[in-house]
C-alpha cells in the first residue's frame, strides 16, 4: 500500500518531480540524507534551496546549521507540492523564483513575508520572529 501511494503521489506532482531529476542529473550533489518523507541533496552550485516534489536541493552552507530552518522550510514547500500537485509551480514555484530573484537584503520587507514562503514556513514547523 505504501509504494502504491509513494506512485501516485509521484504521478501527482510529476512536473515537478520530473524537474527535481533534471536537477539531480545536472547538479551533482556532494551529498543527500533522507528528511522526514523527502530527500535533501546539498550541492554547491545551489545558491540557494529549491523544492521540486520529492526532491530537495539546499547548499551545502545549509547543512552546517544547527536550527534546521532551510530544510524545515523546503519541506514545506515539498507539503505544498503534494497538496496542489500538478498546480504547484504556477502557484507556489514560479511566483517564488521571481520573488527569489527580485528579492535582496535592501528590501524592507522579509523574504519570508511573501506567501509561498510565509505558507513553507508554517507547514515546515520553522517559527521566524519578524
Amino acid at each position: 500500500m505504501k509504494t502504491f501511494l509513494n506512485i501516485v503521489l509521484w504521478i501527482w506532482q510529476l512536473p515537478q518531480n520530473l524537474l527535481g531529476l533534471f536537477f539531480l542529473l545536472f547538479l551533482k550533489p556532494e551529498f543527500s540524507i533522507v528528511f522526514r518523507t523527502s530527500k535533501i541533496y546539498y550541492s554547491t552550485e545551489m545558491r540557494g534551496g529549491i523544492s521540486l516534489g520529492h526532491y530537495i536541493f539546499l547548499n551545502d552552507k545549509y547543512w552546517e546549521k544547527e536550527d534546521g530552518d532551510s530544510e524545515l522550510h523546503e519541506y514545506g514547500h515539498g507539503l505544498q507540492s503534494i497538496y496542489l500537485g500538478p498546480l504547484y509551480l504556477f502557484v507556489i514555484g514560479i511566483p517564488s523564483i521571481l520573488w527569489a530573484a527580485w528579492w535582496n537584503d535592501s528590501r524592507p520587507v522579509s523574504y519570508y513575508a511573501f506567501y509561498t514562503e510565509r505558507w513553507a514556513d508554517y507547514l515546515g514547523g520553522v517559527n521566524r520572529c519578524e
